[in-house]
């Protein structure tokens, strides 16, 4: 009997060396297995974040060096667009009061505003065709100058007028000549400046534009 216990013990003991064995080679390899594969919680360096600051600062290094600043043309452009949007925000309040010290009601003073609208919307729709004429659209630059201006002046003259039918009217037309040229403010930024250089120029052309619409009220109230 002792014998037959002594040998059962001894297969044990083999089992279990055997056990250990297993488990040891099977924690060398996931050891192994893990050390070929980085694992998730390194730290990586971002090599993206310094890529995008350096981009960032070559454009803003592009952006003072551009051409634009003295191209006398484009700068002149973007003044006239400040104008001319300032004189817009200027008619439009100014307007509806205009209209109730000619003795015009609420009504009166709101269909100021009405007729402006509409005849912006009609003025954009034909000199959007006038300008894509192949004879005027080579001098494109020099016809939306001589619209803005006119804009202006109209603008300046509603001022001047002392009775309300005359205020409506001049209304009318100064909404003609600002539609016209509203509907050629971006196309004509294209021929000022190069194709490399558009999408920059409308930016600027666009700030010259909200420029407009701040000093505008100002200037109108």
């Amino acid at each position: 009997m002792r014998v037959i216990e002594d040998a059962t013990t001894t297969e044990e003991n083999g089992a279990s060396e055997m056990r250990v064995i297993e488990d040891a080679t099977t924690t060398t390899a996931v050891s192994s297995h893990d050390d070929r594969q980085p694992s998730h919680s390194q730290v990586v360096p971002d090599a993206t974040a310094d890529g995008s600051n350096a981009h960032s600062g070559r454009k803003c290094l592009s952006l003072v060096r551009s051409s634009l600043w003295t191209n006398c043309s484009f700068i002149t452009y973007c003044l006239l667009v400040a104008a001319v949007q300032g004189c817009i925000q200027s008619v439009l309040i100014f307007l509806p009061a205009r209209g109730r010290e000619l003795g015009a009601g609420a009504s009166g003073a709101a269909l100021l505003l009405t007729l402006f609208g509409a005849f912006d919307m009609g003025g954009r729709f034909v000199f959007g065709f006038v300008f894509d004429i192949r004879a005027v659209r080579q001098r494109r630059s020099y016809l939306y100058t001589v619209v803005a201006a006119s804009f202006g002046a109209l603008a300046a003259l509603l001022a001047a007028f002392r009775s309300y039918v005359l205020l409506a009217i001049g209304t009318c037309m100064v909404a003609v000549v600002e539609g016209g040229a509203h509907s050629q403010r971006a196309t004509s930024v294209t021929e000022l400046v190069e194709p490399s250089q558009t999408s920059l120029a409308v930016g600027l052309v666009i700030f010259a534009q909200g420029f407009g619409n701040f000093y505008g009220p100002i200037v109108g109230g």
